[in-house]
């Protein structure tokens, strides 16, 4: 969807690899990549080229790596933490690795699905009158994926979105009507049937090939961008997950939000012999504040196996890029070079490391 472009070196920061490399495996492997009308003929890189290139040097490396399939919740209970920029970054980051990714907006404010170019507000005819693709638009979220889904459910190849081509990240899109699958969800819980499972089955299910139309067994990471709000969405997406990423804010920290957290992984575990591992990431990172390094050293001292050995430091950088009208692409796309782009990518390798994905 962007016209963003790339030349060589601003590709090997991406893939973290060197500018000769990636000329050597873009001829390897045979991808098209447009030159630049000049005498020197300089590759100009579309961000579609990038992540097909990514495919190709991880399977070349298969043999050198441990794969697993996970699924990942990104999840706070408070908003205003970077959650969203963080599983936005992520699930790109993911993808530059090589591994399949699939994200999953739960939260119907939609600021996932902008992020990756969707407008949720936007409708067929606007998009029309604008002279922008259909595609833009929202016709189709993960409440629809569910067999007992009002008017029907449709297959994941009418809700799935590629906004960087078939190899970079997929999306499954959200917009304001994802509040009705809360309420069906609660509608079976007064029932008597176990609501808060159904998301963990539709993915059992799903990734081991049991549903015809709905095929997650390619995905390496399933992620959700969970809503701050505590509704059996949430819960569900909780339930079905192996870990749960949550960040907070090395600021503004308070014990209430992340104790909150552990409490519902405790009676998760309790009552269904299962719960993700808990695994929180420190965001707005200062070391030159002392209350910063306080709440740094208290978080640690309480969550000490759950602690990720990375953070994200304070910068203007995403301010900028949230702000900015010109905003295309998640930070570590765009600004590869960036104090958060690189808080990102540590991340991102020890999270990987963390959940088993990669060695």
């Amino acid at each position: 969807m962007t016209t963003k472009t790339f030349k060589a070196q601003a590709v090997a920061t991406l893939l973290g690899t060197s500018g000769d490399t990636v000329r050597r495996d873009v001829n390897d492997a045979g991808i098209a990549v447009l030159r630049q009308d000049t005498a020197i003929k300089t590759r100009i890189f579309s961000i579609e080229n990038i992540f097909e290139l990514a495919d190709y040097r991880a399977k070349k490396a298969t043999k050198k790596r441990t794969k697993k399939a996970v699924t990942l919740t990104v999840y706070a209970p408070k908003g205003g933490v970077g959650k969203t920029t963080t599983a936005a970054n992520l699930a790109c980051l993911f993808a530059l690795a090589g591994l399949k990714t699939l994200v999953i907006d739960l939260d119907f404010q939609s600021n996932l699905t902008l992020s990756f170019g969707y407008d949720s507000e936007l409708s067929l005819e606007e998009a029309a009158e604008a002279n922008l693709p259909a595609d833009r638009c929202i016709e189709y979220h993960f409440g629809h994926l569910f067999p007992n889904w009002p008017g029907g459910s449709v297959s994941l190849d009418k809700v799935v979105k590629k906004p960087y081509g078939e190899h970079g990240p997929h999306l499954i899109p959200s917009d304001v009507t994802l509040d009705r699958l809360d309420t069906m969800l609660t509608y079976e819980a007064l029932e008597g049937r176990n609501a808060e499972t159904a998301i963990n089955k539709l993915l059992k299910d799903a990734r081991n090939g049991k549903l015809k139309d709905i095929d997650l067994s390619g995905y390496d990471i399933i992620m959700f961008d969970a809503a701050p709000a505590k509704n059996r969405m949430t819960r569900g997406a909780l339930l079905a997950s192996d870990y749960v990423l949550a960040p907070i804010s090395l600021e503004k920290f308070s014990t209430k939000a992340i104790s909150y957290l552990s409490s519902v992984l405790t009676e998760m575990d309790e009552q269904y012999s299962r719960c993700p591992e808990l695994i929180i990431v420190g965001n707005f990172f200062d070391q030159n504040r002392p209350r910063v390094l306080n709440q740094l050293s208290t978080i640690r001292k309480a969550y000490e196996n759950c602690w990720l050995e990375a953070s994200i430091r304070r910068s203007e950088d995403f301010p900028k890029m949230l702000s900015s009208d010109e905003y295309e692409l998640p930070l570590c796309l765009s600004k590869a070079t960036s104090i958060g782009a690189n808080d990102l990518r540590v991340v991102s390798e020890v999270l990987m490391k963390r959940m088993g994905v990669m060695e």
